[in-house]
Parts: C-alpha cells; structure tokens; sequence
C-alpha cells in the first residue's frame, strides 16, 4: 500500500512510517525539518527500505506550501492507500502565518482539510482507503469563535487552541457527510497521553501542566500507538468513527454529541471554503 503521514518524522508519525516500511509498504512522509527528513531517510535506508521511502519537506501551516504537497503526492503515486494526519504543533500565544491565519487553525485544522479533500482521486483510486486524523478528539471542549476565527480582534491563545481542535472533530463530519467523498472512512484517533514533544512550544503555565500529565500518564509512543496500528490494518467501514485509544467514542452520547454537531460542521466548511476564495485559492474548496 502507499501511506501519505504528514508529521511522519517525528512522534506518533514517526511510529507509523516505521512500521509501514517494515510491512512492505511504500511511504511519504511530510515533515517541517529537513534535519530529521534526512535521520528519517537514512533508518529507512538501514532498514533496507530505502526505495520505499519518500521523504517531502513542507511547512503545512502555509496554503501554498499544502498546495506542493498536493502535487508532490500526485507525483509520486495514482493512489493513497492511507492518508495519516499527524503534523501538530501547540501554541498557546496568539500568532498568524504570512497567510494571515492563526497558527492553530492553519496547521491543525486547515492543513487537514485542504489534504483530505485535495487527495480524493487518489484516495478512491486505492482499493480499500481510509483517513485518519490524529488529534484530541474525545475532549469535550473548544468552541468555534464564529465571529473571528482567525483571532485578528485578540483573545487567548489556549483558546484559539482549543478552537483548532473542535475545528479538527468538525472536519471529520464535514468529510463524512459530503457528497464527494461516498462514504469514504474517516478516522478521528486520539492516542490519550503519549510522551511526545508537541509540549515543547507552549507557554506556562500549560507546559508545566502538560509535563506533570505526561509524568503521571505519558504512554510510550509505541504503546499509544498500537490501537491505530489495528485501524490502518483493519479499517472501519463507517463514514465516520472515533477512538481515544482503543475505545471508540460515542459520536451521539451525551457527552460528545455537541462536539460532533452537522450543523456546525457545515457551517464551518463553508466558512472554509469563503477563507479558500479570499486567499486566492477557490478551486481547493470543498464544493
């Protein structure tokens, strides 16, 4: 198979692109870090899986750069098997791309839908897809600041955060529901609390919050891992599934429904689709 892992050099994508290239599997990895694209490389290389691998330097924060990896991808493959989203980075101070949008949203959120929707030729070309996107799905919290959700008028970082990762959840009914996508399946994976470095850019006093969690809970990346390990194997047949680890979440309990609501998925791909036409790059909406 052909696996697409954006963040694939580092964390849980790292753990991912090892154990695809151990299978047998041909791989891209998209990272931010040409240093470790090149460490990257060369275990593949040591592995013995050097013609398997791929590795594509990007900075998704960035629609033009999301852009190249699109025609990267079409490049190296007709198909995509396994499209993984993992490239994350947190950031708990307000702060805008060259693009004008917020840090959170542009890479959390906005990366991950111009993918999934740019690769679908690709993706309904391979036998059996599937999507996944790894993030904190499950957490009941964040709210789409629908007036401003770039945060140009100010407000809190941990907010404009927490707004990337519902936008994250809204993405995944978004994609379920759409007409285009024909009942594709789309995986919202949450690995619970592994010890990862995606704590390294947050200010206090959510960095000292997030190393007493990983103290206390922090899994070891190869454990977290695992269930979505059994996922891209043995993929749901839903349109839409989510797990916090192994656990699937109830997408309509009372605890997560308003995190999940169509209406708000809606509402924010066509919001989406009006950032898209602003920044110059309709054709790359969803319509």
């Amino acid at each position: 198979m052909d696996f697409l892992v954006t963040g694939g050099t580092d964390g849980v994508g790292r753990a991912i692109t090892r154990h695809a290239l151990a299978h047998g599997h041909r791989v891209m990895a998209v990272g931010h870090t040409a240093e470790k694209g090149d460490a990257w490389l060369a275990e593949a290389a040591e592995a013995g899986a050097a013609d398997r691998a791929v590795f594509f330097r990007a900075d998704l924060r960035l629609v033009t750069e999301n852009t190249r990896t699109l025609d990267a991808v079409r490049r190296w493959t007709g198909q995509v098997d396994r499209l993984v989203l993992c490239a994350q980075r947190y950031q708990t101070r307000i702060g805008h791309t060259a693009e004008g949008l917020e840090r959170n949203f542009a890479l959390s959120y906005l990366s991950r839908f111009l993918l999934s929707f740019g690769l679908l030729p690709q993706l309904r070309a391979a036998g059996a897809p599937l999507v996944v996107n790894v993030c904190g799905t499950g957490t009941p919290v964040g709210r789409l600041r629908w007036n401003d959700l770039q945060f140009t008028s100010g407000g809190r970082g941990f907010q404009a955060l927490m707004q990337a990762a519902r936008a994250t959840d809204l993405l995944g009914v978004a994609f379920a529901a759409h007409p285009t996508t024909g009942g594709l399946p789309f995986v919202l994976y949450n690995p619970d609390v592994v010890r990862t470095n995606l704590q390294r850019e947050i200010d206090q006093p959510w960095r000292m919050l997030a190393a007493v969690t990983l103290a206390l809970r922090g899994k070891p990346v190869e454990e977290g891992v695992r269930p979505l390990l059994r996922l891209l194997a043995d993929p749901p047949t839903a349109a839409l599934t989510a797990f916090r680890a192994a656990q699937e979440i109830d997408l309509q309990g009372s605890r997560y429904a308003r995190s999940y609501r169509p209406a708000d998925a809606q509402r924010l791909l066509e919001e989406t689709n009006r950032l898209l036409v602003r920044l110059g790059h309709p054709e790359l909406g969803a319509r």
